[in-house]
This record gives structure tokens, sequence and C-alpha cells, in this order.
């Protein structure tokens, strides 16, 4: 599913460990997470993967801020320099204040003993309990092993079942896929830079095909999402509207909408002479 190279072309960066693991594993653990059935859910996870842990490089949380950062990064709990003081640079402190009594952190240390780890960055006792189930992993008594090379991407596909995220995929949602992994949309613009290098390490057939009707539909107005080639509900919307105005049945992206590519774009089927 992912070869060697086109894991290079990805994660250039990524660690041995992490890379050998990686390759060795990825294709059950692909197929048990769905990951194969369709190709934007091989997409969008590898995207996930390269922005939550900065290509495989960062498997556990930083915690390490200074009290001004903190300040930008959790605005509400640290309104002041003084409230921020006692965290900065204070990884344990930090972590029992922003994460202790909830996520299932119900005991002293808590909050630093499951702090973000792995490809996903999963975070909290109930967390891991969970994932760990879905894993085969004993994540709550051993929670280090979610940033070990020989589980990360087992925790990483566990992650995924977890939060039931194949259907955002499903749906072309990405930016409901991010908020539901991070809980907002923080690195928004990262998440769809590393999207795109994901599509074109690993293409399939139609995207350019999806990217040309995008192009099209943005220019008539009907569209004004990215043009990443996915089919979500904003490219959907404008798709219906451009078959209408072409006189064409209700349906999606087929042959009777690729003839209306304006010829010089390199997606649009050859005319007849």
């Amino acid at each position: 599913m992912l070869s060697a190279a086109q894991f290079q072309q990805l994660f250039p960066e990524a660690p041995e460990a992490h890379r050998s693991a990686f390759l060795a594993s990825a294709t059950a653990l692909f197929h048990q997470a769905g990951l194969h059935a369709r190709p934007a859910r091989c997409h969008f996870f590898l995207a996930q993967l390269g922005h939550e842990s900065e290509g495989l490089r960062r498997v556990e949380e930083n915690l390490s801020y200074s009290a001004a950062r903190l300040m930008q990064v959790w605005p509400a709990r640290f309104p002041t320099l003084a409230a921020a003081t006692p965290c900065a640079r204070n990884p344990e402190a930090l972590a029992e204040r922003v994460y202790g009594g909830r996520m299932g952190n119900d005991r002293p240390g808590d909050g630093y003993r499951y702090r973000g780890r792995g490809y996903l960055q999963l975070t909290g006792r109930d967390a891991y309990r969970a994932v760990g189930a879905l894993a085969g992993l004993p994540l709550e008594a051993q929670p280090e092993l979610a940033a070990s090379p020989q589980h990360a991407l087992a925790v990483a596909c566990g992650v995924w079942v977890w939060k039931a995220l194949n259907p955002y995929c499903d749906a072309g949602d990405f930016t409901g896929l991010s908020r539901r992994i991070n809980g907002g949309l923080v690195g928004l613009q990262d998440r769809f830079a590393w999207l795109a290098r994901a599509q074109a390490c690993l293409p399939w057939p139609g995207l350019e095909q999806v990217r040309a009707v995008q192009r099209l539909l943005r220019a008539r107005g009907l569209y004004d999402g990215s043009i990443d080639g996915i089919l979500g509900r904003r490219s959907l919307a404008g798709l219906a509207v451009l078959r209408a105005e072409a006189g064409l049945p209700p349906g999606g992206l087929d042959g009777a909408v690729l003839a209306l590519l304006p010829a010089g774009d390199g997606a649009a089927p050859a005319r007849a002479a």
C-alpha cells in the first residue's frame, strides 16, 4: 500500500526505527482500520499523521513552554503572567493543570502520565484505555508504548477506529476530520499542505479530474473551496448546480460533466476532430 520509496518521499526525516516498523506493519494495519478501501481514507490518514507528528519525528507532546507562550496557547487558563509562571518550563505541573481531572485523569500525576503520545497524540487515561483495547496493547498500564516505533502505527490506527474517522473521509470533509482529531482547527493550513503531499505521493485515478471540475466550478462562481481533489460537500453542491445549469439530470462527476471542461484543461476528455 505504501512503498519504501513513497514513504521516503512523504516522510523523509522520519527516524529509521519508525520507518522500518511503519513499512513492516502498514499493509495489515491499514486493512484493519479500513484505510485501504478508499483512496481518500489513506490520504487523510497520512496527512493527519504528518501534521500531528511533524513527519513522524515528534511522538511525544512538548509541554515545556515559556510563561508568555502559555498565555498564548491557553489564554483562559493562564490569563496573566503570574498565573502562567508556576507552569512555565514545568511539564509535569502544566500537564496536571491542563489535563488533570478530565479525560479519565482522576489520579495525581495522570495528566502527565497520559500526555499526548504517538502519531496522533493520544491523550488522557480514557483514550489510552480505549485505544489500547482496540490495538491489543496495555496502554493504560504502559502509556509509553504509544510512542514506540513498534506500536505507534497500531495506536494511530486504533485512534482512527475509536474516533470513527472514515466517514469524514468518505464525505470528503477534511476540515471536519481535522476538528474531530484536534478538537479545533489548529494547524489547518499545515494539515492541508500534508494532504497535498500525500496525494502527490500516492496518486489515484480521477484526482486531476476532480481538481479540474473544482476549477470550473470556481470559475463559474459555484465553489469557493480549495482545489484539493476532494469531492466534499461544497464541491458536490456546486456540481449539482452546474449539472442543473447545463441541463443535465441529477448525478455525480461523470462523462457529461467532464465534457463541460475547457478544451485546454489537461483533464478534459479528448474531442473528436
